[in-house]
């Protein structure tokens, strides 16, 4: 039989004799020649002999290094001659037999038949090795079915499975890499695998990851262009050993070796495609034997996979039956609980009449026990129950009268076949009712609900009789209601209002409002309006005016809102319109009481300061002058005295209409109130000089108007105006500063003489100034105790003193010691004479206690001015006693210093008052006595000490007779009176000893000593 052989042998003699004795045409045998190991192992990559033949040694290597890549090739070592042990060696270690090589070549003849011997040796073996090799795969496939069976079982994932079943597949068949998948398919029945399992084959880090990634679920792959693919389409095995040629081959992942040979497993049970395996790159490459070979694995897997597959949709259907019943258990939780919520009681009743559902709100309305429920009765033996507890009253008077003999007839007739109504109302014996309403359902069966709508019929109730309220009030009220379509055209009008807007309703509809006759709005306000409702928006007291037939104003005020229907569509407007034409008068009304004075029907104050406002703002923009008049008549109160309020308000009435007489229609002529009078002039020159000539001119027009006699009933009335000018021409000054300027020129012009005008001088608001800061001044003196006391002495006609007179003084940190004339004036006029008046008696008081501890003045006396307000004040009286009490003050050493013209105006309280302090031991002394208007009837009446001569007659008693005669007079009517006389302003010698000649025993004045502190005055 032909037999190849490769030799590798480097003596090339050698070798061609070799090859010529071994190749022989009849036997067919063929000898490749190798000279070295090298070129034998290219040899040996794609060939495969049937016999090795090595020499010893060769350049390369030696025989020995052939045994490691021959793999089951039998081999023959060639020796030389002598060398027998080195062949036993060879034997020992693998090659299968030995040829001694002679000189003479003689062993060429015998090796032919020696390697046939070797090759039929070599063939009995792996005959035998490949008998065992068969037995051994067969146990291994057993086992590999048992250990798939276990993992399948034990497994519910088919990841551990597939992967224990790959392992298996590549040790049986020696495959260098493989894949198992799950066959699926997709919704229109295009399968797909899902591999589950692959061997990991140097691939990069990215297609690791995303096998990593996806290796529990299984990764998708769905190319049937593939080797996998062709083994889904024809559910047949592939078998491919040349896949580089096959384009089925391409698309490996990247790093994945290229596939070289393929084995395409399918798994089928029962006729189904189930998996796939795929297996590559198996040295020897695969054949029709390894598919059957696998074939029982394959067949197991598949039935292990059809019963997995079969014991996960057992597993899915049991998880959703699970499911199904949890939430159908929860469903019923929910609907008990619904049902046990709600509000409306209800029952389900099933074919045959029996109650099979019902909640606990139905046993509380109809107040049913839970046992007579709890065996789910018939509907007429609950019926029953209730008609002869008598819920449905006698003769079913409780129930509707359309459902009486329903209900009637379900009682009697047991549940026969009956017509049941819809709905209807029934009462509780407790006066509640309870809506009824029944729904069939399919089989026979209904549903009925059981609503307590005490509180909705009580709502309808309450509805209608305000509906019939509503209609009653509009027509009756003065509002009335009013709707219109979505073109804002009137359509319905509640409570017509002819009578009251004199306007028919017939002429209402189809009528917008602003297209209603004899109506008018502004036209800003008409803008507004339309786009309000343009807008859709809520409007508020629109107001509009009409005239009536007669011509008179008439005022309605409109609110309304926007209607939409169900669908959110705007269908119009509705809402209320009131006659408001009384609220209109009222407020213009009170709009004339507000700004006008009642009585001259002039502007008052509050108007007065809003147009002169404007004034000066226009004067400011206009470049022009205005002028204040500010008028008061004179002796206007002697006039209310005498005359009385009526005659008074009758002439201010006729003031105020010669004044709008002589003043232009653009100026204005307010009352401030008493007699006082403003004319505000406007649109004067922008000369000052020329506003000034302009003002004047019209004030002499109301001089000469004002002084014009008032007729009174046929009497006559004069009056005079005393006349103020203050001009402006811009802001600067606010409007109260510019009355006060008018203001303080009118006492100006009072102070000339009455009945005459004066314009405003700034040393008038200087003097004003000067005034208002002395007054602050005195106030903070006060407080700071800033006022003291000097006195001046009081002598008898030895020169001795007896006492003195307490001036205040005014000790100021910036103006320096103020003399009283300066401020004592002012104190009057402003009150604050009274404290300070209080202060000047308790220093004086604490002065005398001084004097009174010491030897050589406790004799001594002090003479106190006291002002009228002081006297006339009501607790005069108390200060003085006050002032005594705290200091310790002798009263007896006290004297107060009164005027004559103090005493006057009421001599009888006067008295009263003096009394008092008289029993007290306080002295009384007439101040500067005949100076004013004196009357031997009060001055005998007044319980008085002392009268004190007026210097101003002792200056000249040595040169005018008169003095001297008025001086003597005074002395002597003192001392008919038992009066002590002292003369006042004693400076001269010759005056001293005149007045001592005619009697006078005390004096006081320079010649004696100058005011001064206390403590400069010397007892002698």
């Amino acid at each position: 039989m032909p037999i190849s052989v490769l030799l590798i042998e480097d003596d090339r003699e050698h070798a061609r004799a070799l090859v010529d004795a071994l190749v022989d045409p009849w036997l067919g045998w063929r000898v490749e020649v190798a000279p070295s190991l090298a070129q034998a192992q290219a040899w040996l990559e794609n060939h495969t002999p049937d016999i090795l033949l090595v020499c010893q040694h060769f350049e390369d290597g030696s025989a020995y290094d052939v045994l490691e890549r021959m793999g089951r090739i039998p081999a023959l070592i060639i020796v030389d001659a002598g060398a027998d042990a080195q062949a036993a060696h060879a034997m020992r270690h693998g090659f299968a037999d030995f040829t001694i090589r002679d000189p003479g070549c003689n062993y060429l003849l015998a090796l032919p038949a020696q390697i046939e011997a070797v090759l039929e040796r070599s063939s009995s073996v792996r005959a035998r090795r490949a008998a065992e090799a068969m037995l051994a795969r067969q146990h291994r496939l057993l086992q590999a079915i048992s250990r798939a069976q276990a993992v399948f079982i034990a497994s519910s994932a088919p990841r551990a499975a597939f992967d224990a079943l790959l392992h298996e597949l590549m040790e049986l068949t020696g495959s260098r890499f493989g894949l198992v998948g799950q066959v699926q398919r997709t919704a229109d029945g295009k399968p797909f695998l899902r591999m589950h399992s692959m061997t990991d084959v140097a691939w990069d880090e990215a297609t690791r990851a995303r096998y990593t990634r996806d290796a529990e679920e299984g990764q998708v792959f769905d190319d049937l262009d593939s080797l996998p693919g062709q083994a889904m389409l024809t559910e047949k095995p592939v078998v491919i050993n040349d896949a580089a040629g096959d384009s089925r081959s391409a698309g490996m992942p990247p790093g994945h070796p290229p596939v070289v040979s393929y084995l395409g497993l399918p798994i089928l049970a029962s006729g189904e495609l189930v998996a796939v395996v795929g297996l590559a790159n198996r040295p020897e490459g695969y054949t029709a034997a390894d598919v059957q070979f696998l074939q029982p694995l394959l067949s197991t897997v598949g039935q292990l996979e059809l019963a997995r597959r079969a014991e996960l949709a057992r597993r899915q259907v049991e998880q959703e039956l699970a499911r199904t019943s949890a939430l159908l258990a929860e469903k019923t939780r929910a609907l008990q609980s619904t049902l046990a919520s709600v509000s409306q009681g209800i029952t389900n009743v099933d074919g045959e009449g029996r109650i099979r559902v019902y909640n606990q709100r139905y046993l509380e309305l109809l107040n049913l026990p839970e046992e007579l429920l709890a065996g789910e009765p018939r509907v007429e033996e609950v019926v029953r129950f209730q008609t002869e507890r008598g819920d449905f009253g006698t003769g079913f008077q409780l129930i509707e009268s359309k459902a009486r003999d329903y209900v009637g007839a379900e009682y009697a007739a047991h549940g026969g076949n009956l017509t049941m109504p819809e709905s209807y109302i029934r009462r509780t014996v407790a006066g509640r009712f309870i809506e009824v309403r029944t729904r069939p359902l399919e089989g026979g069966g209904r549903v009925r609900t059981f609503t307590d709508v005490t509180d909705y019929l009580g709502a309808l109730e309450a509805l209608r009789e305000s509906e019939a309220r509503w209609r009653s009030l509009t027509q009756l009220s003065s509002d009335w209601y009013w709707e219109q379509d979505a073109e804002f055209r009137f359509v319905r009008i509640e409570g017509s209002p002819q009578n009251k807007m004199d306007l028919p309703d017939s002429q209402l509809f189809g009528l917008t409002r602003w297209e209603l006759p004899n109506t008018f709005a502004d036209d800003g306000q008409w803008r507004a309006h339309r786009e309000q409702l343009a807008q859709r928006q809520v409007f508020r007291n629109f107001e509009i005016q009409r005239m009536s037939a007669q011509g008179d104003p008439l005022w309605v005020s409109i609110s309304g809102e926007p209607i939409f229907d169900a669908e959110g569509q705007f269908t119009g407007y509705r809402g209320l319109a009131r006659d408001i034409t009384e609220r209109k008068r009222a407020e213009a009304e009170i709009q004339r009481l507000a700004f006008y004075d009642e009585l001259t029907k002039l502007p008052n104050r509050r108007l007065l300061l809003d147009r002169l406002e404007r004034v000066a703002t226009a004067c400011e923009r206009d470049g022009q002058h205005g002028a204040l008049l500010f008028l008061d008549l004179d002796n206007f109160k002697g006039i209310n005295d005498t005359m009385g309020h009526e005659w008074g308000d009758r002439l201010l009435v006729q003031v105020g209409m010669r004044l709008r007489a002589s003043v232009r229609a653009t100026d204005t002529v307010a009352r401030l109130g008493g007699d006082e009078f403003v004319v505000v002039l406007q649109g004067l020159s922008s000369e000052e000089t020329g506003a000034a000539v302009e003002s004047e001119a019209v004030a002499q027009k109301v001089l000469q108007a004002l002084n014009e006699p008032y007729d009174m009933d046929g009497s006559e009335l004069h009056s005079t105006p005393s006349i103020g000018i203050a001009l402006f021409s811009d802001r600067q000054q606010p409007v109260n500063e510019l009355l006060k300027r008018a203001d303080l020129a009118m006492y100006q012009a009072k102070a000339q003489g009455r009945n005459t005008l004066c314009f405003f001088d700034p040393a008038m608001q200087a003097a004003a100034t000067a005034r208002s800061a002395l007054e602050g001044d005195i106030r903070q003196g006060i407080q700071r105790n800033e006022f003291l006391l000097h006195y001046q002495p009081v002598v008898n006609a030895t020169g001795q003193t007896m006492g003195a007179e307490a001036l205040v003084r005014w000790q100021h940190p910036q103006r320096g010691m103020v003399p009283p004339g300066q401020f004592i004036p002012l104190a009057e006029q402003t009150g604050l004479i009274l404290p300070l008046g209080q202060r000047v008696l308790h220093l004086a008081c604490e002065q005398l206690a001084r004097w009174n501890r010491e030897p050589a003045t406790q004799a001594w006396t002090v003479a106190v001015n006291v002002s009228a307000q002081e006297f006339r004040h009501t607790e005069f009286v108390p200060q003085v006693l006050q002032a005594l009490y705290t200091t310790g003050a002798d009263p007896g050493r006290l004297k107060l210093e009164l005027t004559e013209s103090l005493l006057l105006s009421d001599v009888e309280e006067s008295i009263v008052k003096m009394q008092v302090l008289r029993n007290l031991g306080v002295g009384f002394s007439l101040d500067d006595f005949g100076t004013g208007y004196s009357s031997l009837s009060y001055l005998k009446r007044l319980p008085l000490d002392q009268l004190k001569i007026d210097q101003s007659f002792v200056r000249d008693v040595l040169t005018d007779p008169n003095d001297a005669a008025i001086a003597c007079t005074i002395v002597a009517l003192a001392h008919s009176l038992g009066l002590d006389v002292v003369a006042e302003g004693v400076e001269t010698e010759g005056q001293h000893d005149f007045l001592l000649r005619n009697g006078c025993q005390q004096f006081q004045g320079y010649l004696f000593g100058r005011p001064g502190p206390a403590e400069a005055l010397q007892p002698g």
